[in-house]
């Protein structure tokens, strides 16, 4: 039975290893309700009961949903040590560092939760094809991210109401549906479907928002081994080149 959002926040305060203003503070900002990228991935696939890697844990606000054998990694300490002692398993580690990469176990996951973390890497591409050996045969990826709406009118009507996410200046790199399932594929993936996710004030237009006048997606991608095969290509080329 998942765990309600009130005996959530009833273990945080009596867990928490920050003072007590810190950690109403987090109860608020965090765990008020569940996220909308929570929801919508909670309703499309079983990640109560599966084991997930939660790329940028954070305070552990998706992990703590998540089926046994969940692992969160983050390169924040206070957030990994917060999450640690609330009951959930986290390592800190630098997401685009090779060697703290390799410190979590391969074949160990149903999931790759990676979710508003991309857009801020220097090397997303990389990363992913790193992350690709943590999960179990059949595992998936699901990426979730901000995307540049196709349709002018529907960027107009989200800026109006402050949903904005795929502006230039609001990330270090931005996407658009078409360019994210090229980069999934560049790193050895290919993408299955793509899940809109529609501003809690436009809700009621969810059934009919194709994903291309969204502005935040989830992605989901198996890997392909023709696709990993020439991502490992590339990624040696690249290397070779940098060392010349």
């Amino acid at each position: 039975m998942p765990q309600s959002l009130e005996s959530i926040r009833e273990t945080i305060r009596r867990q928490s290893p920050l003072d007590p203003a810190e950690t109403e503070r987090i109860v608020s900002t965090r765990y008020d309700h569940l996220p909308q990228r929570l929801v919508s991935a909670l309703q499309e696939w079983p990640l109560e009961q599966a084991a997930v890697l939660d790329v940028g844990s954070s305070y552990g606000t998706c992990l703590i949903h998540f089926g046994p054998g969940s692992l969160g990694m983050d390169n924040d300490d206070e957030g990994v040590t917060f999450t640690r002692a609330v009951g959930l398993d986290a390592l800190l580690a630098d997401l685009e560092d090779p060697e703290q990469l390799g410190r979590i176990p391969d074949g160990a996951f149903d999931y790759l939760w990676v979710s508003d973390v991309l857009e801020h890497l220097e090397s997303p591409r990389l990363v992913l094809r790193r992350l690709s050996s943590k999960l179990k045969p059949g595992g998936s990826l699901l990426l979730q991210t901000s995307v540049l709406p196709r349709y002018r009118p529907v960027r107009s009507l989200l800026r109006r109401i402050g949903e904005h996410p795929f502006d230039a200046e609001v990330h270090y790199h931005q996407w658009t549906t078409d360019t994210v399932a090229h980069l999934l594929r560049r790193a050895g993936y290919r993408p299955k479907r793509i899940v809109p996710l529609v501003p809690p004030r436009l809700a009621r237009l969810a059934p009919i928002v194709p994903a291309d006048a969204a502005s935040r997606v989830i992605v989901e991608a198996v890997v392909d081994p023709a696709l990993t095969e020439r991502a490992d290509r590339a990624v040696a080329r690249n290397l070779r080149q940098s060392r010349s």
